[in-house]
């Protein structure tokens, strides 16, 4: 299944809004997989990414 995930994330004294796609199972392992993917790709923590919405797409 396809997730879009959104959310905001701190980058240093701004705050930025994401939006990402992710292929995953389940909606928490969407959220895990968005975790992973903008932690590593920015070098944040899970501490300093804040997810708002998962919606499943068709």
């Amino acid at each position: 299944m396809d997730f879009v995930v959104e959310g905001k994330m701190v980058l240093g004294p701004v705050e930025r809004i994401f939006s990402k796609k992710v292929s995953a199972p389940s909606e928490n392992a969407a959220k895990d997989k968005t975790y992973a993917l903008i932690g590593s790709n920015n070098g944040l923590t899970r501490n300093k990414i804040k997810i708002e919405k998962i919606t499943k797409v068709q």
